[in-house]
């Protein structure tokens, strides 16, 4: 027998003073379940039976699948309520599907999470059944003994379905079992190591450009000084330029040069 477990969609938020049974779908729940129903409907999988719980949330998600997938009979099964246990519902589904050979079961959790446990032989606390998913198993009989192989589960917003139990994920890390990586941050002292060396650079520069002008004050000999005082009256002469140029200034002429992009 073919065992499908289709937890019902997304639905309103209960109120204190609300009945629980008559919560409803909210149009998010619809158009995801509706989506999922159309995934489940192109496997070309036949319902020969489904069965759903009489809470208003959970016969509103049995509908929407039946108007997706081909099915045969729609029912509703009162152990399907969550207030009732693993051992009654499956006792009533045994009876209720009378050689059915695909059957659907439309409900609530924790309830259809403690049968998927019990049919597949696994700790309930490991699996994680979301609203709107579909598990598909493959039981012989119907006993709470893991007596069932799961197959494969169809989660809400996915075209494919997935082998195997749908099975919760460790917390603090990724799905695929790897911790999540984080980008490096760079510090302050990161971000202003280039403009020191910038700095360094440009003082570096004006140094030597200083250390050279002096260098060639000192080396300059009597003669020459001599021959500059002989020459200062050509040079002072109408039309010529005659300001001079402070070795300052010179250094810093030679020793700039624009800075290239980091």
């Amino acid at each position: 027998m073919e065992i499908y477990l289709v937890r019902h969609g997304i639905a309103v938020g209960g109120e204190p003073d609300g009945p629980d049974a008559f919560r409803p779908l909210t149009g998010k729940g619809r158009r995801r379940f509706h989506k999922t129903a159309r995934a489940f409907a192109r496997l070309g999988r036949k319902l020969d039976l489904i069965l759903t719980s009489p809470l208003v949330r959970a016969v509103q998600t049995a509908e929407i699948l039946a108007g997706e997938a081909k099915h045969g009979e729609v029912a509703v099964l009162e152990e399907l309520d969550p207030k009732f246990g693993v051992r009654s519902l499956l006792e009533a589904v045994s009876k209720r599907a009378n050689g059915a050979k695909r059957v659907a079961l439309v409900g609530h959790d924790p309830q259809l999470s403690s049968v998927l446990a019990a049919l597949a032989g696994v700790p309930a606390e490991t699996l994680d059944l979301k609203k709107g998913e579909i598990v598909r198993l493959d039981a012989t009989e119907l006993s709470p003994a893991g007596s069932a192989e799961a197959r494969w589960s169809l989660k809400p917003r996915s075209k494919t379905v997935e082998k195997g139990l749908p099975l919760a994920k460790a917390d603090g890390k990724e799905a695929d079992g790897a911790a999540p990586r984080r980008k490096a941050r760079r510090g302050p002292s990161d971000r202003s190591g280039p403009r020191r060396r910038l700095r360094a650079r440009d003082t570096t520069a004006a140094a030597s450009g200083s250390e050279s002008s002096e260098t060639a004050g000192a080396a300059a000999s009597p003669e020459d000084a001599e021959t500059a005082s002989d020459s200062g009256a050509t040079q002072n002469e109408p039309g010529t330029d005659s300001s001079p140029r402070s070795p300052d200034a010179a250094s810093q002429a030679g020793s700039e040069s624009p800075v290239q992009p980091a």
